[in-house]
């Protein structure tokens, strides 16, 4: 005997008028993922696939992202994705990297689910490399545009600064959690950092690295340290000599940081 189904009731009205906005995050993620598929949604206006391919990419980059925060998260992981192989291919050799040092900067399961409606900035909780994983994207999509637009068009040139200065830098910002904490304290712990003081530990989340041919100096920040890294002041912390592996250099940083604290070397001193 099959139990016969239950009788019929109107459902009440939802409290949102359903939109493209409020589709769940999967559907979002599918729905993108098919703008960039030019067989199952074909143009037709576009002759040669490279430009098409192209405008797509520029397309979602430039215009869909800006639908929603919904769209903005998940045409970003999209486009992290896409961009990721090229952008490990340029690594320095002998330099390490991982762009996604955190869960929040990478929607590796389109499925995931989070509060469409919650505040605060886009780019929270974004790994150092993973702004600098988002500049090489800004700046290859662009460069791909005017590539196809126009034969003459040459490269900026941001690329190699980005390899050269800000992936290893960004590198280092980011395994600087792996030191002690009462050296370092990491920006999970301290969301907020509290002005900068001499003293240790160190809010990671204030902290900024610069490097030259044969130093990497360690500086603290008057305001949380964005890409960006415009307004406020800042000071050195110290600076010490730079080694053939960004994980030796973040090695050297916790030596000096343990020779701060002992006095061996003053604040803004240089550790050989």
């Amino acid at each position: 005997m099959f139990t016969p189904a239950p009788p019929y009731v109107h459902a009440p009205p939802t409290a949102a008028r359903p939109s493209l906005t409020t589709l769940p995050v999967h559907l979002v993620h599918r729905i993108l993922l098919l703008t960039l598929d030019q067989q199952a949604t074909p143009s037709r206006f576009w002759s040669d696939a490279e430009e098409e391919r192209v405008r797509r990419l520029w397309a979602l980059f430039r215009g869909l992202r800006g639908v929603s925060r919904v769209f903005w998260l998940v045409a970003t992981s999209i486009l992290r994705a896409h961009y990721l192989a090229p952008f490990l291919n340029l690594i320095k050799p002998g330099y390490s990297s991982d762009p996604f040092p955190f869960e929040s900067s990478h929607l590796s399961d389109p499925s995931l689910s989070f509060d469409p409606s919650a505040g605060g900035s886009v780019y929270a909780e974004r790994g150092r490399e993973t702004a600098v994983l988002d500049r090489f994207i800004a700046v290859r999509v662009g460069e791909e545009l005017r590539r196809v637009e126009s034969e003459l068009s040459e490269g900026s040139g941001a690329e190699v600064d980005i390899f050269q200065r800000l992936q290893p830098a960004a590198r280092i910002e980011d395994l600087l959690s792996t030191l002690p904490p009462h050296f370092i304290t990491p920006t999970s712990i301290l969301p907020s950092p509290p002005p900068p003081k001499r003293t240790l530990p160190l809010p990671q989340a204030l902290v900024s690295i610069s490097l030259t041919p044969n130093w990497a100096q360690v500086w603290i920040n008057a305001q949380v340290v964005s890409l960006a890294r415009k307004g406020g002041g800042k000071e050195m912390v110290l600076e010490v000599r730079r080694v053939g592996t960004l994980e030796g250099v973040v090695a050297r940083i916790g030596e000096g940081l343990d020779d701060l604290r002992l006095g061996l070397v003053g604040w803004g001193g240089r550790v050989q």
